[in-house]
């Protein structure tokens, strides 16, 4: 935690960073501390030309310095925005499941329909990450956040892909309905996980063991599919369907593991699962 003369000018960079004062005594005035002291703080910042004036700061040069890890850093709405596709996936998740479950045509079309939602808040991020409290964000720090959108904007699209099948007349026969619930529950937890990560920085190692779990289960799927249906003449089609639609849920796990390890990557500069600690 940082005391003293640090902690004062950690809030002298967060004012500049939220705020974009023009002047010494706007921050002065804002922090309750003299415009002399606000100079004296500054200047070893501005002589390196991390701090500029109008009073902006390159944080790509602040990265470097101790103090940046103490900062609070304006992503907040970006991270708000990940949260918002995040919840948008997690809802038309459990509508595809029951679309599935139940043929509910109407469903499937809604969830179609929201993928539009999800395009455009992807859009929103990458817009709001070129917007001036921002502007001097690590690109390698941009670049991930535009990386994690991307990837749940992906997630999105396969239970599209999904709910496209359905109203097509994918539906799950009912000796296969114990283990399909049991796709959807991992898919759903590998996902919260991931978010999670994006959210709060919070690694739990468990997605990892759920990737695995998940692999299974399809290649299980896929065996008790190919012997009852015995791929007939009649059956084919229904055999090859279900096969598009259990592919999209493989990519879906494989999204949440890209998901998760950029966050890691973002919040704690470290990727991948060799990584693990």
């Amino acid at each position: 935690m940082l005391r003293g003369k640090d902690a004062t000018l950690a809030a002298i960079i967060e004012t500049i960073l939220n705020e974009e004062p023009e002047t010494q005594d706007e921050i002065a005035k804002k922090l309750n501390i003299s415009r002399r002291y606000v100079a004296k703080l500054l200047k070893p910042l501005i002589d390196k030309k991390i701090v500029m004036h109008p009073y902006v700061v390159d944080i790509e040069k602040l990265s470097k310095l101790e103090i940046y890890h103490s900062i609070e850093k304006p992503i907040f709405h970006i991270i708000d925005l990940l949260d918002k596709m995040g919840n948008n996936v997690l809802y038309n998740l459990d509508k595809v499941h029951n679309a599935l479950k139940t043929r509910n045509i109407e469903d499937a079309k809604s969830v179609i329909f929201q993928d539009y939602t999800l395009n455009k808040l992807e859009e929103e991020v990458n817009i709001t990450l070129k917007m001036d409290n921002l502007k001097y964000l690590p690109s390698k720090q941009t670049a991930l956040l535009s990386k994690i959108a991307s990837n749940i904007e992906r997630c999105g699209d396969y239970l599209s892909n999904i709910a496209e099948e359905i109203t097509k007349g994918l539906y799950i026969k009912e000796y296969l309905h114990e283990d399909i619930d049991e796709i959807f529950n991992i898919t759903k937890k590998m996902f919260s996980i991931a978010m999670d990560m994006v959210k709060d920085g919070k690694a739990s190692f468990e997605i990892y063991d759920l990737e695995e779990e998940l692999h299974r289960k399809l290649e299980k799927i896929m065996k008790v599919l190919s012997e009852k249906e015995e791929c007939k003449t009649k059956n084919i089609n229904y055999y090859i369907q279900f096969g598009m639609f259990l592919k999209d849920i493989e990519r879906f796990g494989d999204r949440c593991i890209k998901i998760f390890e950029t966050g890691r990557e973002f919040h704690h500069g470290l990727l991948g699962e060799d990584s693990r600690k």
